[in-house]
C-alpha cells in the first residue's frame, strides 16, 4: 500500500520565502537563519518531491515549472495552519477596515487570504478600495483608509514596514522570441514604476523593444499576453501558468526587476483600533514579514 507523507511545514515555509524575495539570502534574513541551512530546507523539499523547484544563479533563483506549480499549494498549506491558530486565539474584535491595494496586489493571493482574515473574524467589516498608489495615498492622508498596500515612492506617508517581490518576464504559453526583431512589449499605463524599471534594463541590455499594447488594467494585460500579443513582466500570483510561460535568459531576456511594496497603516479611533491592529498583524502574518517590526510601539510611523 502507496504511504502518503505530509510536507513538512518548516521546508514549505523555506521554499515560500525564497520564492517571495527571490534569494536565498534574503530569505536566511526574513527567517533568522543563515544561507547554509534555508539551502539545505531547499534541497531536502526537493529531495522529498523529486523535482527541482528552483534555478539557482549568482543573481538569485527562480521557480521551476514545478515551484509556480507547487507554490499556491504551499500558500494554501500554512495558511490553514495559520487560520486554525487564528481561529482558536480570536477574541472580541469588532469594527470597520478600510484596506487600499494596489490592483497588482488585489488579483493575486492576498484576496483569498482576506477571505480567511473575514472568517476568523466575523465581526470586521472589510472594505477595500482598489486603486493606483498615489490615488490611495491621498485617500490615506485624507483618512478615507486604515490600511494600505501599496509602492512606498507614491504614497506620501512612512510604511511600517517595506518588502521587495520579484517581478517575471512572461509571454503567452507557446511563445517563442525572435532575436532579430524587436522585443514586442505589452506595458503598463500610468505612473507605473515597475514599467520604467522594465524599459530602463531592456536598454542597458542593448536590446530593442516596440510597445504593441498599453493599459492601466492588469487583467487587460494578462489577457494581451495570453493572446501572444506581446511579453511583460508580472508578479508570481499573477502569472496564469496553464496559458503563460515564464520566460528568463534562455529566451535572451535580461534579469527583470523586483517590486517595493509598503504596509502603511493610518492611527485609528479608539473604537476601530483592534480591528485594524487584528488586520495588520493578519496582513504580516500573511506576507511573514516579521511581525517584531509591527506593533503599538509603531504608532509614531502612523500618519
Amino acid at each position: 500500500m502507496l504511504m502518503m507523507r505530509d510536507f513538512d511545514n518548516s521546508l514549505l515555509r523555506a521554499f515560500v520565502t525564497v520564492a517571495e524575495t527571490g534569494a536565498v539570502s534574503a530569505a536566511a534574513v526574513r527567517l533568522a537563519r543563515t544561507q547554509a541551512a534555508v539551502s539545505m530546507q531547499l534541497r531536502r523539499l526537493e529531495d522529498d518531491i523529486g523535482q527541482r523547484l528552483l534555478e539557482r544563479s549568482p543573481r538569485g533563483v527562480r521557480l521551476t515549472d514545478a515551484g509556480h506549480r507547487l507554490l499556491p499549494y504551499a500558500h494554501a498549506i500554512l495558511g490553514a495552519g495559520e487560520d486554525a491558530r487564528r481561529a482558536l486565539e480570536v477574541g472580541d474584535v469588532a469594527g470597520t477596515v478600510r484596506l487600499g491595494m494596489l490592483e497588482d496586489v488585489a488579483v493575486g493571493r492576498l484576496p483569498r487570504a482576506l477571505r480567511r482574515f473575514s472568517a476568523a473574524h466575523p465581526q470586521v467589516a472589510l472594505e477595500i478600495v482598489v486603486d493606483a498608489s498615489a490615488a490611495l495615498s491621498q485617500r490615506l492622508v485624507d483618512g478615507g483608509l486604515d490600511v494600505l498596500v501599496g509602492d512606498p515612492a507614491m504614497v506620501d506617508a512612512t510604511p511600517l514596514v517595506t518588502w521587495t517581490q520579484p517581478l517575471f518576464w512572461v509571454g503567452a504559453r507557446g511563445c517563442l522570441l525572435d532575436p532579430d526583431t524587436p522585443l514586442p512589449l505589452v506595458a503598463f499605463g500610468g505612473t507605473c514604476l515597475w514599467q520604467q524599471q522594465v524599459m530602463t534594463i531592456l536598454r542597458r541590455a542593448g536590446l530593442a523593444w516596440r510597445v504593441v499594447c498599453t493599459s492601466t488594467s492588469l487583467p487587460a494585460v494578462q489577457s494581451a499576453v495570453e493572446a501572444g500579443l506581446g511579453v511583460s513582466v508580472l508578479l508570481d500570483g499573477n502569472i496564469r501558468h496553464d496559458t503563460m510561460r515564464v520566460l528568463g535568459a534562455s529566451d535572451g531576456l535580461p534579469e527583470p526587476p523586483a517590486a517595493d511594496l509598503g504596509l502603511f497603516v493610518r492611527h485609528a479611533v479608539s473604537t476601530q483600533e483592534t480591528a485594524v491592529d487584528a488586520l495588520q498583524r493578519f496582513l504580516c502574518e500573511e506576507l511573514d514579514l516579521g511581525l517584531g517590526l509591527v506593533d503599538r510601539s509603531s504608532s509614531a510611523a502612523r500618519r
